[in-house]
Parts: structure tokens; sequence; C-alpha cells
């Protein structure tokens, strides 16, 4: 073999396939199926020809394809006849891409398998490859022309799929529609049904349909889905209702299209009340009519007929039960709509009257009437006592909404007798609302009566902070620094604390010993950055010799 060192020089957009071309080493340490050897082939090798690829594999899992390309080459020199030649020459021209010899790969690689064994599986493999090196050179028209070859001379190849959607991709970046749907039509209607295509198959044939729904070609968009949809499965209905939904709902932003989307949804909507099941009321048959109903309500939402969506919700509860996850979407349709009046009139048609006067108060709460939600949340304690801790907390969430945090510590101090085994969490949340208020001191005290440590720590440094009490802080930043996981963190901090008292010599120090002592944490290049900025100290990170 004549191997050219000439590197292809890439143009950018193309030198990011290199990273798509072939599996990283970080994906695991496997070979991809265009790198692999059939299995009865491998089987058919003597122990010393299987011991030899595998050594060349080894290297070449590692990326080091210059050792694997040399380990590969020898076996093409040892065992000239075995029939492990093919792949071992295939293998060899894979290292070639991998360095970026494009040009040697295909010329010495690739085109001299498919010329020494042309009837053999690496042959097929080789001319897929040379396909993409046409890709990875900037010439798609060549590589569309090849890729359109091989899935005409192998069209029960599974490589003749991976063709197709080679080309579907050239056809994508040319924003070429018509051949996007000759390709689509031909992935859906005409791959093999295997569970290594199924992919392809199921997102051709929704592309497919996407394009037949936006030309209001309703029966062709379902005869797409059902290349891979089988009509004797429920997800059949769902697939083409998404993705023909989908469709409605983009004709219908735009006006110049939504009688378009008037059209196709109405016909989406006879479409799915063919399936519904005669009984409603089998547990099975429930479950589907519930589902079907909801998704013909969707088509009406996603043309904004608002009776209509209404209308719905009622039939569904006329014919399933009315109950509260139906009520329940009503009410979230009326407060869609700015009808929250309505909404609040559902929810108190909700047989679980609790959560009924809940959904209540949370839309006092969206409405930002924070003192109306807290009284509907503090009307909960006498409908259900037991829950009284949970009303609490959304008692508490409420007056944070609002900023009110004097009145949220009110709360804090009755969960902690309501709700005790909470403490922590408590008094966390007393502390906040302390330091929104600036009182720095009590949130100090109510820190202290947590266990979130370390990050109690930084916590009431930082009041110490506020306070000018700079030794107190940096004594808890200091035992916070005891803790693995936070030092760097916490040594970073030690070191702005003396910088913002105004003790430069320590706080040089403080982002040195950062620097030296957690070279790889974030902070350390933080400290670098500033040591250079603010003094004019260069430092070398710790790390640096790990290199």
């Amino acid at each position: 073999m004549v191997r050219s060192p000439k590197k292809i020089r890439l143009i950018p957009c193309l030198a990011v396939l290199f990273a798509l071309f072939l599996p990283s080493l970080s994906e695991g340490a496997r070979l991809a199926y265009l790198e692999q050897m059939p299995l009865e082939a491998f089987a058919k090798l003597r122990e010393i020809e299987k011991h030899q690829l595998k050594i060349a594999e080894k290297f070449y899992l590692k990326g080091e394809p210059k050792a694997a390309a040399a380990e590969y080459d020898k076996f093409l020199t040892l065992y000239e006849r075995s029939s492990g030649g093919p792949y071992s020459l295939l293998m060899w021209a894979h290292c070639q891409v991998k360095l970026r010899l494009v040009n040697t790969a295909v010329r010495d690689g690739f085109q001299s398998v498919i010329d020494y064994w042309p009837e053999s599986h690496e042959a097929v493999v080789s001319t897929f490859m040379i396909a993409k090196c046409h890709l990875l050179n900037g010439e798609p028209g060549k590589a569309d022309k090849a890729f359109a070859q091989l899935a005409d001379d192998f069209p029960k190849h599974s490589l003749a799929t991976l063709s197709r959607v080679e080309m579907l991709g050239i056809a994508t970046t040319r924003k070429n529609k018509e051949r996007q749907v000759e390709l689509w039509t031909d992935i859906a209607y005409k791959t093999p049904k295997t569970k290594e295509t199924a992919p392809y198959r199921s997102s051709s044939a929704r592309s497919l349909a996407d394009h037949f729904f936006l030309e209001n070609e309703f029966q062709k968009g379902v005869e797409a889905l059902e290349t891979y949809y089988d009509k004797n499965r429920a997800d059949h209905v769902h697939a083409i209702h998404d993705v023909c939904n989908s469709v409605v709902s983009r004709l219908f932003r735009s006006s110049e299209t939504k009688a378009r989307a008037e059209k196709l949804g109405d016909g989406l909507i006879s479409f799915v009340e063919q399936a519904l099941p005669n009984d409603s009321q089998d547990k099975k048959d429930k479950a589907r009519t519930r589902d079907l109903l909801g998704r013909i309500t969707s088509v009406h939402k996603s043309l904004d007929r608002d009776k209509q969506v209404l209308a719905s919700y009622e039939r569904m509860g006329k014919v399933l039960g009315m109950d509260d996850d139906i009520l329940g979407s009503m009410a979230s349709w009326h407060k869609d709509k700015k009808r929250v009046d309505q909404a609040r009139s559902i929810y108190g048609r909700y047989k679980d009257q609790v959560n009924g006067r809940r959904a209540v108060a949370r839309s006092y709460r969206d409405e930002r009437n924070y003192e109306e939600a807290v009284r509907q949340y503090l009307s909960l304690i006498a409908m259900d006592k037991e829950r009284e801790a949970e009303w609490q907390r959304d008692v508490v969430g409420t007056w944070r909404d609002a900023s009110k945090w004097a009145k949220a510590i009110t709360t804090y101090q009755t969960l902690l007798k309501v709700d005790a085994d909470r403490f922590s969490e408590y008094n966390w949340g007393i502390a906040e609302c302390h330091e929104k208020l600036s009182k720095w001191k009590e949130a100090i005290l109510s820190y202290r009566q947590t266990d979130k440590f370390p990050e109690a720590y930084f916590r009431m440094a930082e009041c110490h902070r506020h306070l000018k009490k700079w030794n107190e802080g940096l004594i808890l930043l200091n035992q916070a620094r005891s803790h693995d996981n936070v030092a760097d963190r916490a040594q970073h901090r030690i070191a702005q604390f003396y910088e913002m008292s105004g003790q430069k010599e320590k706080a040089i120090k403080s982002f040195q010993v950062t620097c030296k002592k957690y070279p790889k944490s974030r902070y350390a290049s933080i400290s670098h950055a500033h040591l250079q900025t603010k003094y004019g100290i260069s430092v070398t990170l710790g790390g640096a010799k790990d290199e």
C-alpha cells in the first residue's frame, strides 16, 4: 500500500463531523457497527490471528489510532492470505480517518478493500465509508451519489437504511423539501422492519406525516404513520393525534393559515371520535375513553375554541362521571382565560373539599392577593387539623412570596410548635427572613439552631461580614474548611475576607494557598486571575505538574 502523509484541510463546520463520525472513547470501550467484524468471520480465524487483532483493537479503543494502524498493518503483513485481511485493512482505513488523513483512508484503505474483496461485508462498509469521507471533505454532492448507489446496489443491507439517513441529512441541509419527502417515503415504506431500523422508520414516518398534514392531506398522513404504528395498538391513535395536533397548533398561529388549521383539526377530531370504545364503563375502556376525550379537548384548545373546550369537559364528566380531575382541568382553562372567579366556582364543586379550598387559596396567591390567600389557607386548619403543618407551610410560602418577612417568621415559629421534627428546616427559614430584614445577629442565632453544616458556617460568616466582625467570620470559615467537600470554597472566601478587612498580605497568601492546595477547583482559577489583575502576581497552579 502507498500511504500518503498528506493531510486534508477541513472547513470548520465539517471538522465537527469527526466528533460524530465514530464513537469516542468516552462512550465506552466498544467498537461501533462500522468497525465490527461479523462473528462468524471472527470465529474462523486462528487464535494467533485473533490475538493480533485484539492488540490492534486495544490501541484503537484507547484513542491511539497511529499505534492501532501499525498493528493492523502488521496483521496484513504476517497473515496476508487470512480471511481477516479485509477487516484489518478496513480498520487501518478507520485509523487514517481518525488521524485526519481522509484521502489516504479512501485511496489506500476503503477502495482497496472494495478492489481486492468485492464480495465481502467489509466492501459494503467501505463503500459507505467512502461516501462519509466525501462529506468530511466538503463534497456533499459526491457523497449523495455514493450513498444513493449503495442503497440501490444493496437494498436489503442495513447500510442501505443508514445511507438514506445520510442522504436525508444532506437534503435537510440543502432545504430540499422534495428530496426530503422522497427519502422519508423510502425509509418509512421500504426499510426492513427490524429493531435496528425502528428509530429511523419512526422518525421518517412522523416527518412524512407532518408534511402531509401541513398540506391538508390527512389520510396520507395517517397512512404514513401506519407504516410504523400498528392499527390495533393504542399508540396508533396517540401518534396520529400528537403529530397532527402539533400541525394544527402551528397553522393556527398565523391568520393566513387559520382556516386550514380549522379544517385539519375537525378531521383529527372526527378520526379520534371513531376510535372511542363502545362501552365506556369497562375499566380498560374507561381509561381509553378518558384519554381519547382528553385528546379531542386538546384539539379544541389548539384552535382556541372556548365553548367547545368547556363542552368537551362536561361531556367527559357525563360519560365517565364528573370527578375532581375533570373539574380541575375545567378550572385551569378558566384561569388561562383570566376567568378566575369561574375557576374558583368550579373548585367549590370538588368532592375533596379540602383540595378545592387549597386550590382557591392558590388562585389568590397567583393573583398576589396574599392576605386573602393566607385567610383561605388558615381556614383549612378547621377542615383538616391533622394536616395543619402542611397548611402553615403554605402560609409561610405565601408570606415569603409577599416579602412579608416578619409575618413569615411568626408562621415559622408556629411550625416549630406543630411540626417540631423539622426544626432545622424552619430555623433555617427564620434565619433567611432575619437576613432579609438585615437582622444579622438574630439570623446567626437561628442558623446555629439548624443542622445544615457546613453551609450554615458560610451563612453565619456572611452575617458577621455585614457586622464588620471579620475575626468571627474567619473562625467560621475555617470551621467550614475542615469539610473536604467545601474546603476550596472556604479557603477562597477566607482570602476575600482578609482582603475586605484590609489585610492585604494575608489576603494574597490565602489566594495563593487556594491555587496551591486546590489547583483543579474553579476557585483556584478565580484566585489565580484575581492575583494577576489586582496585585500583578503570577502564580503557577499546583495542578500544572499533573500534566
